[in-house]
């Protein structure tokens, strides 16, 4: 089944305009664990044509786990990083893009309420770390 978040939605959404850093292979990885999450959870009347919260929510969880995915590197980096337009300070990349990563993925989880299936569960697997507390 084919995701319904796309490679330019996730770079608009996030805005993700660095090409180097996030790659077309990292956006689909991301998309691919974020339509699985999705589809595992969604009622089976809305897999065809998923109404447009569900849409939004898989992109907000793909672009969670893809922030997750360069927060180690991009905090270790002694160059210049910008999430969504704002500068990040070296020594505080990797709590600043792990709190974007945990703000989407709730959002996500949200959005997808009304369409879960019952018992369907609110949270994810975390890829490499679910945050910092």
């Amino acid at each position: 089944m084919t995701a319904y978040a796309t490679e330019e939605m996730l770079r608009v959404k996030f805005q993700l305009d660095n090409l180097a850093e996030v790659t077309t292979e990292l956006i689909e990885a991301s998309i691919e664990h974020a339509h699985s999450v999705v589809i595992a959870r969604i009622r089976e009347e809305y897999l065809e044509a998923p109404p447009e919260p569900v849409v939004v929510a898989e992109t907000l969880l793909a672009g969670a786990a893809l922030l997750r995915s360069l927060s180690s590197r991009l905090a270790l980096d002694k160059r210049e990083a910008r999430l969504a337009g704002h500068q990040l300070e070296t020594g505080k990349r990797f709590p600043a893009i792990l709190a974007v990563a945990d703000a989407a993925e709730a959002e996500a989880l949200e959005l997808l309420k009304p369409w879960l299936r019952h018992g369907a569960k609110t949270e994810t697997p975390a890829l490499l770390t679910a945050g910092v507390k």
